[in-house]
C-alpha cells in the first residue's frame, strides 16, 4: 500500500486517499477480525445461524405461494 503526496497538497486529500487505500486493500476489516481471537466453533456456529436464516426465509417464502397456490 503507498500513497503519493506531493509538497502542495492539502493533508485532508492525503489522509482521504490514505484511507481509500486502505479500504481497497481491506485493512479495516482484517484488522477487526484479528483484534480478537474468535474459537472455531463460534465460527461454525455463526456459520450455520446465517445458514438457518436462509432456510428460514425460503421455506417462509414457499409457504406464502403455495397459499396463493401459485407454488408446488
Amino acid at each position: 500500500m503507498s500513497v503519493i503526496v506531493h509538497d502542495d497538497m492539502p493533508i485532508d486529500q492525503a489522509l482521504r486517499m490514505l484511507w481509500r487505500e486502505a479500504i481497497r486493500e481491506n485493512i479495516p476489516d482484517e484488522y477487526e477480525k484479528r483484534r480478537y481471537r474468535i474459537k472455531p466453533t463460534t465460527e461454525r456456529h455463526l456459520i450455520k445461524k446465517e445458514f438457518a436464516k436462509q432456510k428460514r426465509r425460503r421455506r417462509s417464502a414457499t409457504r406464502k405461494l403455495r397459499l396463493k397456490g401459485k407454488g408446488v
